[in-house]
């Protein structure tokens, strides 16, 4: 007489695990340890994303509906830029003298499309008026939709490019052809220049305006 053999729940369930863990692994916490985390800024293959996603979250929901309406995307295509880190650390070690702009977001409607807006920032020779440590310029035309100056001193410690001692200041610029309002604008600018100089150590604070009193929002239906 054969003697019959009757595995418990529990061993089979081990059995099975063990028979197939080469191929799906086994325990519900480790199903995802193999996934991407996700980043903080989009990279080039992230694909379309909402509109309100835009720019590492510059973008609060006024500014996505402004550039949805009328006609315009409901999801953009984010190109690659530096993280605000690398391009704080970029900045650090620049000459002043140098000047270049550093890509802080772009979009277009696809991938290699056309560009809908950009940001960037660069050390440049002009002070904002007497007595501001910031100050934001309305301009004209989606080539030149803004600009904000921001004073901002750098130890002699900060980088090997940084020349010690004299003011300095740093320019944000806008390109937009969404053509949201000078007030998105002035919202854009100011929270990009915030992130930047968060990292950047500035000898004084910048002493960073109200968007609205820069820049008062529209009247419905107006921009």
């Amino acid at each position: 007489m054969h003697r019959k053999f009757r595995p418990t729940l529990g061993r089979l369930a081990a059995l099975v695990c063990t028979s197939v863990i080469a191929v799906t692994g086994c325990g519900g916490d480790d199903g995802e340890s193999g996934a991407p985390k996700p980043t903080s800024k989009p990279t080039a293959g992230a694909g379309l994303i909402p509109v309100a996603q835009a720019c590492d979250g510059l973008f609060d929901e006024a500014i996505a509906k402004e550039a949805r309406e009328p006609n315009g995307p409901s999801k953009v295509y984010p190109v690659k830029t530096e993280s605000t880190g690398q391009v704080a650390k970029a900045l650090r070690e620049e000459s002043a003298r140098r000047g270049t702009p550093e890509d802080l977001c772009t979009l277009t409607d696809k991938a290699e499309g056309k560009e809908l807006l950009a940001i960037t920032v660069a050390w440049t020779p002009h002070s904002p008026p007497s007595g501001q440590s910031v100050h934001y310029t309305t301009t004209v035309g989606p080539e030149d939709a803004g600009r904000l100056r921001v004073t901002c001193d750098l130890g002699s410690g900060s980088g090997s490019g940084t020349e010690s001692g004299g003011a300095r200041f740093l320019e944000f610029a806008l390109r937009d052809y969404f053509t949201v309002s000078d007030h998105s604008h002035a919202k854009l600018l100011i929270a990009s220049a915030k992130k930047i100089t968060s990292q950047l150590d500035c000898r004084e604070t910048p002493e960073y305006p109200d968007p609205k009193d820069v820049a008062p929002p529209p009247k419905p239906g107006l921009r």
